[in-house]
């Protein structure tokens, strides 16, 4: 007999809790692929055209981080901002100083436009960045804007996804762009063997700001924190040993921060994860995402089933580009079907995407990829 069925939220906060909801939640990343389809990735627009989904959205929070934005206008008291934006070829470069009572400080960037060869959400290129040394980071703390309280964006999600999932504030890592854009992150890596006192000290200060946004988040009634670590990732060519003695401590201040407001946390990392999932799961997160398999990651979803299933809730898996955009219907369908079969028993499953659907991806995958979680995924 089938389980009666459950909501989105239900069966997420089941799945999370290990135990077995009336099936495997569906919630992939589907922003690139619904921008290039619909013109927009909006929530409005994912609830009207994924009845299947089950939602686990991300929201930014309420700081913002002028590491990587541009507006017209700085939330800076005591700071001037010299800002030029002009076009360079395809792109728009921002040259900026910062003028503070300590120092000034300055960075170039080139924005690539969206579409074409750069994809629906190009990423920016750092030609200058805001850090040179040392004697930046009394200036660096002048440029960096006040932790915001405001979430009512938040709540407002939350009530448009009503049962049909849950809502996740977004906190970036000490690294994430933060002091890996703040400072070149090849940079950063030579100055951890030859200046480690300016390493530790850019890091704390990021690393610091990202606690307190945690905390303001948690203090508004948020109840999902999902904390952005792509940067530190192994991928990223941090070595395990780095990773245990740098990151995990950094991991763990979150993750017990947002368990001591009976909030969940929802670790982030498209990279590689064998070395390290199992000193990420160590530290006590509820999801571990986005456990890409090889050969774009090293997921092993058997062996990470076995090592760390009972800590963690393994979330994502499904190559989004060989399987999904560049595969078969058939490809789609065996593939989450195989997944299913490793992940799906005793609950801790929840069934996504390697990153968001790609543009380009045939509209008869998509199609076979939610057919195939639910035929799959449904428990006796």
């Amino acid at each position: 007999m089938a389980r009666p069925q459950m909501t989105g939220r239900e069966r997420i906060l089941t799945a999370i809790s290990h135990e077995e909801p009336d099936r495997v939640p569906i919630s992939p990343r589907v922003g690139a692929w619904m921008t290039a389809v619909y013109g927009t990735g909006s929530l409005e627009k994912q609830l009207q055209v994924l009845p299947d989904m089950d939602f686990m959205h991300i929201v930014g929070g309420s700081t913002p981080n002028y590491v990587i934005s541009y507006p017209e206008e700085y939330d800076l008291p005591e700071v001037q901002v010299e800002q030029t934006k002009y076009p360079e070829g395809d792109y728009q470069v921002v040259e900026r100083t910062f003028h503070t009572p300590a120092g000034d400080l300055s960075d170039r960037t080139k924005i690539p436009p969206p579409g074409r060869e750069y994809g629906v959400s190009p990423n920016p290129i750092k030609t200058e960045h805001l850090i040179k040394g040392p004697e930046d980071l009394d200036a660096l703390r002048y440029a960096l804007p006040e932790i915001g309280t405001n979430f009512d964006h938040v709540h407002a999600a939350q009530e448009q996804i009503g049962h049909r999932g849950v809502v996740m504030v977004c906190v970036r890592s000490a690294l994430d762009h933060n002091a890996g854009d703040a400072r070149a992150m090849q940079d950063l890596m030579m100055d951890y063997y030859d200046d480690r006192e300016f390493f530790d000290e850019l890091l704390d200060i990021f690393h610091q700001r990202s606690l307190a946004q945690v905390r303001a988040a948690l203090e508004a009634g948020v109840e999902f924190i999902f904390g952005s670590w792509y940067f530190n990732s192994l991928s990223a060519g941090w070595s395990p040993e780095m990773f245990a003695e740098l990151f995990v401590p950094q991991i763990r201040e979150h993750v017990e921060l947002t368990h001591s407001y009976d909030a969940r946390y929802d670790y982030y990392d498209d990279g590689k994860l064998a070395a390290s999932m199992e000193m990420i799961a160590d530290t006590g997160i509820d999801v571990l995402e986005t456990c890409t398999p090889p050969p774009v990651g090293d997921f092993d979803l058997a062996e990470a089933k076995e090592k760390i299933g009972d800590q963690a809730t393994i979330k994502g898996y499904v190559d989004l580009l060989y399987v999904v955009k560049h595969g078969t219907p058939k490809l789609v369908e065996d593939t989450v079907r195989e997944a299913m079969e490793i992940a799906k028993p005793g609950g801790g499953f929840i069934i996504g995407s390697s990153d968001s659907f790609r543009e380009g991806t045939p509209m008869a995958n998509i199609v076979a990829y939610f057919e195939a979680c639910k035929e799959h995924g449904a428990y006796a």
